[in-house]
């Protein structure tokens, strides 16, 4: 037999440029996308945008109060721990700047409304409402839940020389519980809580459509 191996490529080269021009003409004839492909891929993925957009934003929404609620119950133990270093009684206040709500820490003594640098503030976030009653019909925390009847807006919290929370008028300060409510704007069913026990004991709250968790 013949071999063809190295010696003759008369026989050779016919045969793997006709090779060569199948795979060029495969390649080049492979077929793309038509722009009714892209159009129907574009549009599954606008309805898909859309679908999961109202989860994305209580998400968010979530997040935010979660964050509000975090920032209010840190300071208000930061006030505590203030109290009982100082040996003084100070005051956790409600403030709105710019429309923005803010939790600002005085001395007892000091009336002033105003943000100032050296007073402990948190931001409770753009979209954040505080109210003393949720306007959706969301049931308050009780006594029942609480073991304590508390205190709310418009009283705000004090804390003692002992960190004992109290309300204080006229230069005394009677021991009590608070419970502060915050909302959102962005999605008005979403609710937390900020409670304050009679004996210091702070605690976040989170509405969860049916009931009140911890």
């Amino acid at each position: 037999m013949r071999s063809f191996r190295g010696h003759d490529r008369s026989f050779v080269e016919p045969i793997e440029l006709a090779r060569c021009r199948r795979r060029f003409i495969a390649v080049s004839c492979s077929p793309g996308f038509t722009l009714l492909e892209l159009m129907v891929v574009v549009a599954i993925m606008m309805i898909m945008a859309a679908v999961s957009a109202p989860s994305l934003v209580a998400a968010i929404a979530h997040v935010k109060l979660r964050g509000a609620s975090s920032s209010l119950s840190g300071l208000i133990q930061s006030s505590r721990m203030q109290a009982v270093k100082r040996n003084k009684t100070v005051t956790v206040h409600f403030v709105t700047m710019g429309g923005v709500p803010y939790a600002v820490v005085k001395d007892m003594d000091d009336t002033s409304t105003d943000l100032k640098v050296s007073d402990p503030q948190v931001q409770l976030g753009a979209s954040a409402i505080q109210v003393a009653v949720p306007a959706d019909g969301t049931p308050l925390l009780t006594d029942v839940i609480l073991s304590y009847t508390p205190l709310n807006l418009p009283d705000v919290v004090s804390f003692n020389p002992r960190g004992l929370p109290c309300k204080y008028v006229a230069g005394v300060c009677t021991t009590a519980g608070f419970i502060y409510y915050l909302g959102d704007t962005s999605r008005p069913s979403a609710w937390t809580a900020v409670s304050i026990s009679p004996g210091g004991r702070v605690k976040q709250w989170f509405w969860n459509g049916r009931v009140w968790t911890d």
